[in-house]
């Protein structure tokens, strides 16, 4: 598989997560994007590409970015691997994917952060078409479809906020009604109910082979810092990235995202989307830590 992320690593350790796990899984990533692109961001992008051994451009939405925005253990890895804090990207997300297109034009989409590049790219070139997509995003209300596992917070709600759209809704919209053949939205319906700790660290069945291992090292270490300060986190970024990955194991409504009000909602279409609506939270866990 070829794939483009776009992402805001460096704000969340999902992002950092997401991303080797795939790399872990033997994915081809043939370009990160960074939106905004504040040079620590930049740095533990391109920190993770040479430890992994990918020899990948790294694209930002916006250039000349300065102030640093990195937080959680982001920082703390940096130092420990003597590692600079400031890094420079390649050059904007919208001009390194004219290349990365045209060199893997059967390249996927995967999306964990304001979709500013690849939106972007959308506009200039609406001819490109993607084959499968996959945003971390959206929401399926719960009186349209409920997990087995529900949150309370989302009970009579008929819309949520969600980052990745709502911090670039221009392009967010346009990746919304761009041409891809498949496009899956993983919300937040779901996702608040996928919840890495301690316990579920310690599980694990090998159900993948590890292609990478230094990525499979950058993952144990970066877990084992965040839960010697943290008691448990939300995996929303890495839940998506098994849904890329293995869509079987979820359970997928058809519909379109729309936004409404503050935020956005599912409208049902049987010819719509693939949104997810549940999961197999045994097989996600299986695979997300099965090196474990």
């Amino acid at each position: 598989m070829d794939l483009i992320v776009e992402t805001d690593i460096g704000h969340d350790p999902d992002d950092f997560f997401a991303i080797s796990y795939l790399i872990a899984a033997g994915v081809n990533i043939r370009t990160i994007l960074i939106s905004p692109g504040d040079p620590d961001q930049i740095a533990i992008a391109r920190f993770l590409c040479d430890e992994t051994g990918l020899k990948i451009p790294i694209g930002t939405s916006k250039s000349d970015r300065t102030k640093l925005s990195s937080g959680s253990i982001h920082h703390e890895l940096l130092k420990a691997y003597n590692r600079p804090l400031e890094a420079k990207g390649d050059g904007l997300g919208v001009d390194i994917l004219v290349d990365v297109v045209r060199n893997y034009p059967e390249s996927e989409l995967f999306i964990i952060g304001p979709v500013s590049s690849i939106g972007s790219y959308m506009t200039k070139h609406p001819e490109t078409h993607f084959k499968r997509a996959t945003m971390q995003g959206g929401f399926l209300p719960y009186s349209i479809k409920a997990p087995g596992k529900p949150n309370f917070d989302f009970f009579g709600k008929s819309w949520m906020p969600t980052f990745n759209l709502n911090g670039d809704r221009p392009n967010g919209l346009r990746f919304l009604s761009g041409n891809i053949g498949e496009r899956r939205m993983v919300g937040k319906n779901v996702c608040h109910g996928v919840i890495f700790n301690q316990e579920a660290w310690e599980k694990g069945d090998n159900q993948i082979t590890v292609e990478n291992v230094p990525a499979l090292n950058l993952f144990e270490r970066a877990a084992d810092m965040y839960l010697a300060r943290h008691e448990s986190k939300k995996f929303h970024d890495p839940t998506a990235a098994v849904c890329h990955l293995h869509p079987e194991i979820g359970t997928w409504f058809r519909g379109n995202t729309i936004k409404q009000e503050g935020g956005w909602t599912t409208q049902p279409n049987p010819d719509g989307d693939y949104v997810l609506a549940d999961i197999n939270y045994d097989l996600l866990w299986g695979y997300l830590l099965s090196f474990r």
